[in-house]
């Protein structure tokens, strides 16, 4: 059975075959080993720290984000957003204004028929007084 420390560098170099992401966390999920074996093992810690330090001078690419851009990120998101929620709101309460209009007309329209109905029934002494 190999030792704890031949897990961690077949899982180094796994990793790095693969171009994955070296960190010592990765190395030793890699590896099966338990969280922390890392150590027990200072050359082998050092050894993943110094790749995983060259991986992100290779990708000089992806810089670190700041604190003010992601709150300058996150304030055109908000703003966005309130601006959308104006819209929306201002649509909530125009379809609102319609759906009274309609509620209203509605019972108009009730009233009337129920006037014709009443109106117009055979037994009804109103009988003659519609004109139609």
């Amino acid at each position: 059975m190999p030792s704890v420390r031949t897990k961690l560098e077949n899982a180094l170099q796994a990793l790095k075959q693969e171009n994955k992401k070296i960190n010592p966390s990765a190395v030793e999920k890699r590896a099966g080993v338990a969280n922390g074996s890392l150590k027990n093992h200072p050359m082998l810690k050092e050894m993943i720290l110094a790749e995983k330090a060259r991986q992100q001078q290779l990708n000089p690419d992806v810089s670190p984000v700041t604190k003010d851009q992601r709150k300058q990120v996150s304030k055109e998101k908000y703003n966005v957003l309130e601006a959308r929620n104006g819209k929306l709101k201002a649509e909530n309460s125009q379809f609102q204004a319609e759906m009274r209009e309609m509620a209203d007309s509605i019972a108009q329209l009730t009233w009337e028929l129920h006037r014709y109905k009443t109106a117009t029934r055979k037994d009804s002494p109103n009988v003659h007084k519609i004109k139609v």
